[in-house]
């Protein structure tokens, strides 16, 4: 997480150079909610919301912020194994899927088209394989696969 938020401020940043950092992430996990939560949970999570903090609010406030000022998670934010999901005013307990999600999301952004890692890197998106450096820059690859898991062509018009 503490290499995850820089990558995703550098990205969000050649998307929207003229914008603040706190707006600039904030919208960047908003345009990318449907595919982060789809990656990180198997369904489409969108604005959801308790006590007017959504879930991009949680990953920012209780995310990006303490990381970037303190080096730590605030404690309201925990991620598990199991793979469920718990929002309270108090806590927001995320699939550790969202981790995977929020970097699957900086990769596949078209901003990010040019870069590249160890060639020997991979991921098995719903049920396929990519090296990641494949990825790269292929929103769109990975929208259509959502839309197919999903049997919906329109899913990210909707967003």
């Amino acid at each position: 997480m503490v290499n995850l938020f820089p990558a995703i401020d550098k990205t969000s940043k050649k998307r929207r150079p003229e914008e603040g950092v706190g707006s600039r992430i904030r919208a960047f996990l908003e345009d990318e909610e449907t595919l982060i939560s789809a990656v990180a949970t198997g369904n489409v999570l969108r604005g959801i919301s308790v006590n007017s903090v959504s879930i991009t609010d949680a990953l920012y406030k209780f995310g990006r912020t303490p990381i970037a000022h303190e080096g730590e998670l605030d404690p309201r934010l925990q991620f598990n194994d199991a793979g469920s999901v718990e929002i309270g005013a108090k806590r927001w307990n995320l699939p550790s899927g969202y981790i995977v999600g929020m970097s699957v999301a900086v990769i596949v952004a078209p901003e990010n088209k040019a870069e590249q890692v160890r060639d020997d890197l991979g991921i098995i998106l719903f049920s396929k394989q990519f090296r990641v450096n494949e990825l790269w820059g292929q929103r769109e690859l990975v929208r259509g696969l959502i839309c197919e898991k999903f049997r919906d062509p329109l899913l990210f018009e909707r967003s």
